[in-house]
């Protein structure tokens, strides 16, 4: 471990820093883990026993967490973002391929790793955050604005009849 630190030390704590930076860059604040789960039980045919009920509940939304989905629930997601903890992972990896990088390269220069490290940490993480906040996008905005739009539409045609 003592050698691991001798040699990736520096670069981790400057990609840390590179890391934060993109963080407070992208987000203004530090965010917390964000878990979304996007199930409901619209359609859902329960029984009218309360206590079969009771148990159907439980299964169903179990076997939507373990990837069981069928009709209205198909294209419902899971989300998990580790946030602030997040951003720290990657520039920990990120600083860790900068050094290995000018390992490669044959370059021990502490200014090369330096600055290296630092723009590997907000450039690692400002690509991965933008990657990932279009998939976010892509998948749940453009569906909230599909049903945003279907209830206003109804909305409108309900009024003018």
């Amino acid at each position: 471990m003592n050698d691991f630190l001798a040699v990736f030390g520096l670069p981790i704590a400057m990609s840390l820093i590179g890391g934060l930076i993109g963080h407070f860059v992208k987000n203004g604040i530090v965010e917390l883990p964000k878990f979304v789960i996007e199930y409901d039980e619209e359609g859902a045919n329960f029984s009218s026993s309360k206590l079969i009920r009771w148990v159907q509940r439980p299964l169903r939304f179990l076997f939507f967490m373990i990837g069981y989905r069928n009709g209205g629930s198909a294209k419902k997601n899971i989300f998990f973002d580790l946030g602030f903890l997040g951003d720290l992972l990657i520039a920990i990896g990120t600083g860790i391929v900068a050094k290995s990088t000018l390992a490669m390269a044959n370059t021990d220069n502490i200014y090369a790793v330096v600055s290296s490290s630092l723009l590997a940490g907000y450039a690692g993480l400002s690509y991965l955050k933008a990657k990932q906040s279009k998939e976010i996008a892509d998948t749940v905005i453009e569906q909230l604005e599909v049903d945003h739009k279907g209830k206003e539409e109804g909305a409108r045609g309900e009024s003018n009849s």
